[in-house]
């Protein structure tokens, strides 16, 4: 039993051309460049004021920006692989099921052997259809991989945020008390 060459079933050569010609995000790049957006962080805080705090929520901002256009680009990857493969599937089931009940598929006795002989026919289909989902969950997972880079930017930034704001009441609490004199409780 031969199988089916791919132009010869409805719909699939289009679809084979389709994913020839789809343009795959380069994810091991945007993995490194993702990967190098990271903020090392001081111990104390207050070692470099909070001009330095700033500088450094500028530069998480930054690489923020680049994450979420690396997010939204994979969003947009992960959606046209998904139309891709939603149509990949639909064109496999429907040379599925209608292949299933006519010989040679129809000639064996076993329900397996049945769909054995299918897949088999389709196997050039098949083929397509394992290398779209294959190169669709790709993209999910990048695209959550992506994501997850850019919460924990957000986290850092949240935090040095509460890093400034412990360091003004600080220095409000300082100046509060230096504006009224001193405690009753200090040894002059």
């Amino acid at each position: 039993m031969q199988a089916i060459p791919i132009d010869q079933i409805f719909d699939a050569q289009e679809l084979q051309d389709e994913y020839s010609a789809f343009q795959l995000i380069d994810y091991n790049a945007l993995r490194i460049e993702c990967a190098a957006t990271g903020i090392e962080l001081s111990e104390d805080p207050v070692e470099g004021g909070i001009s330095k705090l700033n500088g450094i929520i500028a530069q998480i901002d930054a690489q923020k920006t680049r994450v979420a256009n690396i997010v939204n680009q994979s969003i947009k990857n992960e959606s046209d692989l998904e139309v891709l493969y939603r149509k990949t599937l639909g064109v496999y089931k429907r040379e599925f099921d209608t292949r299933l009940p006519q010989p040679p598929c129809s000639d064996f006795s076993n329900a397996g052997a049945r769909e054995a002989c299918c897949n088999s026919l389709l196997e050039n289909l098949v083929k397509l259809k394992l290398a779209v989902e294959g190169s669709y969950h790709q993209s999910k997972t990048f695209t959550k991989m992506a994501q997850n880079d850019l919460n924990k930017l957000d986290s850092t930034n949240k935090n040095i945020s509460r890093q400034i704001t412990v360091l003004q009441l600080t220095m409000d609490i300082g100046e509060i008390q230096r504006q009224s004199g001193p405690s009753p409780h200090s040894f002059q």
